[in-house]
């Protein structure tokens, strides 16, 4: 049995999030697992997840809001099985295929694992050993929970310093996290920097690549996967990174895995 753990609070995604990566997780992971959503706020939850409370790490509301603090919950001791391989997935990714291989390497290892910050896209014309190490990106995080205990304490302690000292909670776990390890940078694909290109470019070519090797398709910051699946002539994106309507392939994998989806009335994040 291993363990697959999410987070969801205050308000910043509806419940359907939560359904999505939970079937596409079982869509794509063939061992016994349970799925975990560690929550200030079980409504809306279905079965075949198992909803836990959030611990109330103390976290002042600011810093709730600004990056993931109350994400760094989940380390908290006794909350998750201590000896159980985890893996950790931000509910706005996009799983896609054999999520086999990263319980597999968690348990080959040990340690913690994580995304690799990546480099803007100019860096990509640079062999990846040579491009700046940016520390961890806390999107996708497999550990097991016992070896991590650590972080909870350092956080818990000294939640002020940490507030002070670091501007993300991935800021935190790039210093603090115990034997890290980068995921296999080909296993993972930015929505932001590996599908999208910046304006002017991106109103010449207009088809969103889609990255298929990638097992897990990775949305930070604009726009989210509920924002390109509407049918319709809109806009989304930021200002030098942007498109318009759904696309295709991002809005077949949430057809596939939210049966309550209505182009009506589409249910959007906050």
């Amino acid at each position: 049995m291993v363990t697959v753990v999410c987070t969801r609070w205050l308000d910043a995604f509806p419940a359907s999030y939560v359904t999505v990566l939970r079937n596409a997780v079982a869509a794509s992971l063939k061992r016994p697992h349970r799925f975990v959503c560690v929550t200030d706020n079980p409504d809306g939850l279905e079965n075949g997840v198992e909803g836990v409370e959030m611990p109330d790490l103390g976290i002042p509301l600011q810093y709730q809001r600004r990056g993931c603090w109350p994400k760094l919950s989940i380390f908290t001791p006794g909350l998750l099985p201590a000896d159980q391989p985890t893996l950790y997935l931000d509910l706005d990714v996009m799983v896609r295929q054999d999520l086999d291989a990263f319980f597999e390497r968690i348990e080959s290892t040990g340690g913690f694992h994580a995304l690799r910050e990546w480099n803007p896209t100019i860096w990509s014309m640079v062999p990846l050993a040579m491009r700046p190490h940016r520390g961890v990106q806390g999107s996708i995080l497999g550990f097991y929970p016992g070896e991590q205990a650590k972080l909870f304490h350092k956080f818990y302690d000294q939640k002020e310093h940490c507030f002070e000292a670091f501007p993300l909670d991935q800021d935190f776990l790039s210093e603090n996290a115990q034997s890290p390890q980068d995921w296999p940078f080909a296993w993972t694909a930015s929505f932001k920097w590996h599908c999208l290109h910046y304006y002017p470019i991106n109103q010449v070519l207009t088809k969103i690549h889609e990255p298929k090797n990638a097992k897990v398709v990775v949305f930070h910051g604009n726009p989210r996967p509920i924002d390109v699946v509407p049918l319709g002539d809109y806009r989304w994106g930021t200002k030098r990174k942007f498109g318009h309507g759904p696309v295709d392939w991002v809005r077949e994998y949430w057809l596939r895995h939210d049966p309550t989806w209505t182009d009506a009335a589409p249910a959007k994040a906050a």
